[in-house]
């Protein structure tokens, strides 16, 4: 990890410098710059990069501000070197969020092919699969020989973002197989790559979102998919290094989503309106709930006054099974996050998680009642341990079956389920505290 670098004010000392940098990971590069606040040393520090290092520098960075300084302040030749190690569609990411005047003196700085191919990236939406796809990649025509397609990978492969697989097209640039690299080397050296291909390739189209690509190269292992269009033309590829960042950012706004705050406040200069309005929603749907449960304990205030020892366990009531439908919600969002939840098993995730708030239930009834006929007395101890049991098996109930409706009916489940939940629970909560007291206690 780098620590302090001060920059160079003679030859020799920018040399060694050259030298130390070519033996530290560009990826701790990046992170070194992003902590520093002068953009003149951000800049001049990049400068002394070799051209393949500010590449990786640049996409680790994901600045587009920074990027467009750098390049535009150095030597055209020198600019043309960094941009032609840049693959295409790191390079349509950082262009994205440019200037219209900025991004046509940056692409002017990449070749013809190269900057047909960013081109035609920008096109598509950012969240798509041709938002996220490379150009970059090895094909080969079905019906050449082993030893002809090795002989092709030798000429592409400089170019390709990945090698891992060669697809294979037919006479109208048709998607027809795939093969390995090891199933290739085997080879024997005339054997045709229609023999040898597997057929049951699995692609995506363009237009698909990058969850659903996600959730497919998540759930296969893939290191690369074959993006295609509507006509089953092979275009581009998805590798997996792409995918872990969509997994990421998606991680991200969910939780962000829960807690109930915009996903970009934790950048640097938030704005106070932007917070305030992202925030206020939730609070006000948690008054209501709260307002609800006021309500609830404003008509069990007569029993309250004649037993006074009730209200030392609302807390505790509210809160445990507070935490349980949140788990249970939790669980499920992720679930339907990842894909791991199959639409058609929705009883049986229901019937799982009712399950285990049943357990849970139990478990804390017992102790929390045991506690309570020890402390108070033995009815409201049974009062307590029986509301317990019943609350969380609501709270997990509600927990599983609140995400899976709004994902149905198509409400991000990420955004709606807390405070929903919570609302629920504790309304719900203490009114079964309420009739359960009032029945054992007879008040």
């Amino acid at each position: 990890m780098l620590t302090h670098i001060d920059l160079p004010t003679t030859e020799e000392e920018e040399t060694r410098l050259r030298d130390y940098l070519e033996d530290v990971q560009p990826e701790d590069i990046a992170e070194y710059i992003s902590n520093l606040d002068d953009r003149d040393e951000q800049i001049e520090l990049i400068k002394l990069l070799e051209p393949d290092d500010a590449a990786i520098v640049f996409f680790e960075l994901n600045d587009f501000s920074l990027v467009s300084d750098v390049l535009l302040s150095l030597p055209r030749w020198q600019a043309m070197a960094i941009a032609a190690e840049i693959p295409s569609d790191d390079a349509a990411d950082l262009l994205a969020d440019m200037e219209d005047n900025v991004r046509s003196r940056v692409l002017a700085l990449f070749d013809d092919e190269a900057r047909s191919d960013i081109i035609e990236l920008l096109g598509y939406d950012e969240d798509t699969a041709g938002g996220l796809m490379t150009t970059e990649f090895v094909v080969v025509p079905a019906f050449v020989t082993a030893q002809k397609a090795i002989e092709m990978m030798r000429a592409f492969a400089p170019d390709a973002e990945t090698i891992y697989y060669v697809y294979v097209i037919d006479g109208n640039s048709h998607l027809v197989g795939i093969l390995s690299l090891r199933e290739l080397i085997i080879a024997g050296p005339e054997t045709a790559v229609a023999d040898i291909m597997q057929t049951n390739v699995m692609s995506v189209n363009v237009h698909d979102d990058q969850e659903e690509v996600a959730d497919l190269m998540t759930k296969y292992n893939f290191l690369a998919v074959p993006v295609v269009d509507d006509d089953e033309h092979i275009i581009g590829i998805i590798t997996v290094d792409d995918i872990v960042d969509v997994i990421h950012a998606e991680a991200t706004e969910d939780f962000y989503r829960m807690a109930g705050i915009n996903e970009g406040e934790d950048d640097e200069e938030p704005t106070v309106k932007g917070a305030y309005l992202a925030r206020m929603p939730w609070l006000l749907i948690t008054i209501c709930g709260e307002l609800g449960s006021g309500i609830v304990l404003s008509g069990f205030q007569a029993r309250l006054e004649q037993v006074v020892a009730l209200a030392i366990f609302i807390p505790l009531l509210t809160g445990v099974a507070g935490n349980v439908g949140t788990q249970s919600s939790t669980v499920t969002v992720r679930g339907l996050a990842m894909g791991t939840l199959e639409s058609g098993h929705t009883l049986r995730i229901v019937l799982r998680e009712t399950c285990i708030g049943l357990a849970l239930g139990v478990s804390v009834g017992l102790i929390v009642g045991g506690i309570g006929s020890i402390w108070q007395f033995p009815l409201l101890g049974l009062a307590v341990g029986l509301t317990l049991v019943l609350n969380n098996l609501m709270a997990s109930f509600m927990g599983t079956v609140v995400p899976l409706t709004f994902k149905r009916i198509n409400v991000d489940p990420a955004v709606a389920s807390a405070p929903f939940i919570t609302t629920v629970v504790d309304i719900s909560g203490l009114l079964n505290y309420t009739l359960i007291a009032a029945a054992i206690l007879n008040i």
